[in-house]
């Protein structure tokens, strides 16, 4: 029987109805973290990843009544930037696993404790990153556990505040408990992992959520950093992730890093997330030889005054330049687009389109501006309610939705972008991406 019991629930399917977030079968990272802690401490653990396999409610009700502590995430680390909306469904699950130790971890109870808590009736929550829960499943003390909140007699109680983790103490993470042949990207492949070699970012854009991150930028030492792509590897994974907010914005870390990737010969393809104005030749043909395949840019818009607006930071011809030089260097380039900030007209939106629609990058995806608790995008929308969906207060949603539509449409029925599809993937990534685009489009 096992003393802890870590459940990702899956939130009703691979497109949320709300914000049309796309919860892929990826591994929860930090949950891999925070089993390998626990396990130092002598307990036993076991992952209810429902994400990854569809998991009924009373199995998971099974699973949670056999463990001493239950962790429930409401955003694994690949969902702290960007979560779920549905809190609704959440809150009904933690009633109806019904434990008496149940710490549930995420975004949402980060920025709203006292109202997680009182919709939830959870036993207690950490605020900030998952493993400083560890000492949870040991004790009934929180009162010395970092982020811990909890109601008492309806009023909010907090234990120290949240510290940051130390990426160079943590464990190897327990990957094999999230063997990659459960997981999946639709455009990279199968046998998947998720990986990290920093946290946090040096930027300040105004509609970015980071409030499990904290300030300023954590960096994994190399060495353990390479160990872990070796763990992977001996699973069987033959694609995996970087998960880090901005991977080449330490510049010279990059490379060194691509650099004893390359000497590995590990065979593995790869993406990474970063910024259009932290690459250049050297960086990409360094990411490429070290087996990256693609590369994610946060575009946000076409509009340079939108892109000023948000404190982004770059502009429409760095982006061009970028895509270019990303394609010319043998990868491909996935562009995330929104709609619908505060002050942005049709002129804008028509701008980001546009651009979107003239980069030689293959993949693109394109969502509304969600005004997430915390943020600066929030504070220009005072009169929202938390976890709103868009910017009910300057924009209608018909109208940001019908822009969307034409902005998937416009990117991906053209016949030059799918014959560039089916040579990059063949039948099946067009098969799968028609399913995604589906989904999008609902």
């Amino acid at each position: 029987m096992p003393d802890v019991l870590l459940i990702n629930p899956a939130w009703g399917g691979q497109v949320s109805r709300r914000g049309s977030r796309h919860n892929r079968r990826w591994p929860p990272l930090d949950l891999l973290n925070l089993a390998a802690l626990l396990r130092a401490q002598g307990a036993t653990v076991e992952l209810a990843d429902a994400r990854a396999v569809p998991t009924a409610p009373a199995v998971l009700k099974a699973l949670a009544a056999r463990a001493d502590t239950v962790y429930l995430t409401s955003s694994p680390l690949d969902r702290w930037q960007c979560p779920n909306l549905e809190l609704e469904s959440f809150h009904k699950l933690v009633h109806y696993l019904d434990h008496p130790r149940l710490v549930l971890l995420g975004v949402h109870g980060t920025v709203q404790p006292a109202e997680m808590l009182a919709a939830t009736g959870a036993w207690t929550l950490v605020r900030g990153e998952s493993e400083n829960a560890a000492p949870l499943a040991r004790s009934a003390d929180r009162s010395e556990v970092p982020g811990a909140a909890w109601l008492r007699k309806d009023e909010l109680v907090l234990g120290p505040e949240p510290r940051p983790v130390d990426l160079a103490a943590l464990p190897m993470p327990a990957f094999e408990l999230a063997p990659p042949e459960l997981y999946e990207y639709e455009v990279l492949g199968g046998d998947f992992a998720l990986l990290e070699t920093s946290r946090g970012c040096p930027f300040a854009c105004r509609f970015c959520l980071k409030a499990m991150y904290g300030a300023g930028v954590r960096y994994k030492p190399l060495g353990q950093v390479l160990a872990e792509v070796e763990a992977i590897a001996r699973l069987g994974a033959r694609h995996f992730y970087f998960m880090d907010l901005e991977f080449t914005a330490h510049r010279a870390r990059a490379l060194e890093l691509c650099e004893a990737l390359r000497a590995m010969n590990h065979g593995l393809a790869w993406c990474c997330q970063t910024r259009v104005d932290t690459v250049d030749p050297e960086v990409l043909a360094a990411l490429n030889a070290a087996g990256c395949r693609l590369v994610h840019y946060g575009v946000e818009s076409g509009s340079l005054p939108v892109l000023e607006s948000l404190g982004k930071k770059i502009t429409p011809d760095q982006v061009r330049r970028a895509v270019a030089l990303t394609r010319r260097a043998g990868m491909d380039s996935a562009c995330f687009f929104m709609l619908g900030f505060p002050g942005e007209t049709g002129a804008d939106r028509a701008a980001t389109l546009a651009l979107a629609r003239s980069l030689p990058a293959g993949l693109a995806s394109f969502h509304l501006a969600t005004p997430y608790p915390t943020t600066g995008l929030a504070a220009d929308c005072p009169g929202l309610p938390a976890w709103s969906e868009y910017d009910a207060q300057h924009h209608d949603r018909a109208e940001l939705e019908a822009w969307r539509r034409r902005a998937y449409l416009g990117f991906y029925l053209r016949p030059r972008r799918l014959a560039g599809l089916l040579r990059q993937g063949g039948p099946g990534l067009l098969k799968r991406g028609g399913r995604l685009l589906a989904g999008f489009l609902k």
